[in-house]
């Protein structure tokens, strides 16, 4: 028990976000099975529920996954990257970052990619208009880089750069089976701007 209080104590956030994607992972079943169109339709984000008002979903989105593997990858993924920056930086500061970058990720991918994509008659920025998302992996990506940028020299670089390497490959794979491409791209984009602010605002004071 004195374990646990101290565990508690040491890492509150990276437990808390473990133990609300659990429960909404057994409220939508999808620790065993994938996320069904209506619960997708209900919690999941798409850059157009900005101005449709529905920014409630900025929120949800990242509560719940699409299921299965991904589910399982996203606790591992937390327990790690949460975990490290909490252990790095403290609780308040991994909160703020989690959210922060999600937040931040969402909107500007929205705003400035997505947006003037589709305005300017681009079919992929139609595509991304639409495409509705769920998963944390924003946070916990942002979170990352936070862990990233305060490991010592060199492996603070080193890190980065490997992480945002592999980032960049990934954009080339084609999609998992189920997976469309839209929201694929809408992922990959999320990653790839949520890491590097997080290591960017690791130095920033809170």
């Amino acid at each position: 028990m004195t374990g646990f209080k101290q565990l508690l104590r040491r890492f509150p956030f990276t437990l808390l976000m473990l133990v609300v994607l659990g429960a909404t992972a057994v409220f939508t079943n999808t620790h065993l099975s994938t996320l069904t169109k209506g619960w997708l339709e209900r919690l999941g984000y798409a850059p157009r529920d900005l101005w449709l008002f529905n920014w409630e979903r900025l929120f949800t989105s990242a509560l719940v996954t699409f299921g299965q593997t991904i589910f399982w990858q996203a606790l591992g993924m937390i327990a790690l990257a949460v975990g490290a920056a909490e252990w790095f930086t403290g609780t308040k500061r991994t909160a703020v970052t989690f959210w922060g970058i999600h937040l931040t990720t969402l909107v500007a991918e929205s705003l400035l990619i997505a947006l003037p994509l589709h305005l300017s008659g681009n079919t992929t920025g139609t595509a991304l208009i639409l495409a509705r998302d769920v998963g944390p992996s924003a946070g916990y990506f942002g979170c990352l880089g936070l862990a990233s940028r305060r490991l010592p020299q060199p492996w603070s670089w080193l890190s980065g750069t490997a992480v945002l390497i592999a980032l960049i490959v990934t954009m080339f794979q084609a999609p998992r089976v189920g997976q469309s491409t839209a929201v694929k791209l809408a992922a990959d984009l999320a990653h790839l701007v949520a890491f590097p602010l997080g290591w960017l605002t690791a130095e920033l004071s809170l």
